[in-house]
């Protein structure tokens, strides 16, 4: 749990299926919330799996926010002017083990480059149909090319993804946290289908909470009354940070559970979440 240790506040918020809504954007709403917190002098964090490249798709030099934290924590932005102020990558042995355990389980993968360049990737995959592999490699188009197994592998990477379309994830990430207990490993549901599984393969020192912690020993904010809000299993070790954490609705079964739960990201459950939290803190 955080402690306080500074005056200054600060929320925490997750983008896909949080703060933008279904269309991957951001409702007035939200906005105006967004505007209203640093009109009280509150510092406003997005925190996303999301790559730089592909958070430039979707926030614009004025968006509202004052820092943003890339790929689950690997890379951290101050918005405007966008600064890098920090980031983490993966070691050569990191890497080597990941892929040693990646290949034995024939589980489809990519290796992405270091932050900022890390929507840049090398991947590998082993026959099965799997169509949320080929939609990202879509998406992503003129950035990858096949990890060659003649060749060695990368020295130096940001994190490698799997993508599982099994309807075991639970159990999937289950072992591949214990075959690579010196990573961490993040299970989210694809952003691009919403059913498949990514699996998301980092050094122990990275993940939302991580930077979160970061950003709060850094800048001297209060850790200590700092607000998060998430929808996913990747936002998990963020929320459970946080001294006051919320879900909006459209979150997991999981997570609902065991978060209070605001409106869904249709109906501006982030302004329900920050609303709540200064009645609470005031």
């Amino acid at each position: 749990m955080a402690t306080a240790s500074y005056d200054r506040r600060v929320v925490f918020t997750d983008l896909d299926g949080t703060l933008l809504n279904a269309d991957q954007a951001l409702g007035e709403k939200n906005r105006s919330t967004l505007i209203e917190l640093a009109s009280r002098g509150i510092t406003r964090v997005v925190i996303t799996g999301r790559s730089l490249l592909s958070c430039d798709r979707v926030i614009d030099p004025d968006f509202p926010i004052d820092f943003l934290v890339t790929s689950s924590g690997a890379g951290i932005f101050r918005h405007q002017p966008r600064t890098l102020l920090h980031h983490f990558g993966l070691s050569p042995s990191e890497i080597k083990t990941a892929v040693k355990v990646l290949q034995t389980l024939e589980l489809d993968f990519m290796l992405h480059d270091t932050v900022p360049d890390n929507h840049r990737f090398r991947w590998r995959r082993f026959g099965a149909v799997n169509s949320d592999f080929d939609r990202r490699l879509a998406l992503y188009a003129g950035h990858h090319e096949m990890l060659d197994p003649a060749a060695p592998l990368p020295s130096a990477g940001a994190q490698l993804l799997a993508i599982s379309q099994a309807s075991s994830a639970t159990q999937q990430h289950e072992l591949l946290r214990d075959q690579l207990p010196e990573h961490h490993v993040i299970r989210t549901t694809s952003p691009l289908d919403h059913k498949s599984t990514w699996f998301e393969i980092f050094p122990k020192s990275v993940g939302k909470a991580q930077a979160a912690r970061w950003i709060c020993e850094t800048l001297r904010l209060d850790a200590g009354s700092a607000l998060a809000i998430g929808n996913d299993f990747n936002d998990v070790d963020m929320l459970r940070w946080a001294p006051i954490a919320r879900v909006v609705s459209n979150s997991p079964k999981a997570l609902t559970d065991e978060f209070p739960t605001v409106a869904d990201h249709q109906r501006a459950g982030f302004s329900e979440a920050v609303e709540a939290w200064l009645r609470q803190t005031a």
